[in-house]
């Protein structure tokens, strides 16, 4: 005889999938990040490179134009960092959203795991008593064709 059938097995196994895609989206959203970040941090370095550069040729003479390129480049260079900053808080929003998404995802899977338990074990008990109550008609008929 098969063991006790939990009906809605289907339905945990599709919980379960959704889990797994969740902490795959959080896994990406989180490189994202972290490349973002990473970019952040090296364009602040190399704002930071050419402030040094241009102090530098200021203490030694420097040309008017030149002088006009490495203001108009520090501009550009500020507006993307800038640009990068707020990338990066969005990207910040995105990874917070996709744990509370996985969140979400393991407490429903977790929900059905603890009912599928539950159900399981009522099952069991009631395959229990029925064996119990078949094997105390067999000892009640067993006695009686003695008698």
């Amino acid at each position: 005889m098969a063991g006790p059938e939990f009906r809605l097995e289907q339905v945990l196994k599709f919980r379960k999938e959704v889990e797994r895609i969740q902490q795959l989206e959080l896994a990406k959203a989180r490189q994202q990040h972290e490349n973002a970040r990473e970019q952040l941090s090296n364009e602040k370095a190399a704002l930071e490179t050419l402030t040094e550069e241009l102090a530098q040729r200021q203490a030694s003479g420097i040309d008017a134009k030149d002088l006009q390129l490495y203001g108009a480049f520090a501009r550009r260079k500020s507006r993307e960092i800038e640009e990068m900053r707020r990338s990066v808080s969005m990207l910040e929003k995105a990874v917070q959203e996709k744990r509370e998404a996985l969140l979400t995802a393991a407490k429903e899977k977790k929900a059905l795991e603890v009912f599928k338990e539950k159900k399981m074990r009522d099952l069991r008990m009631e395959q229990l008593l029925k064996e119990r109550a078949f094997l105390d008609e067999l000892a009640v008929q067993g006695r009686g064709e003695r008698a």
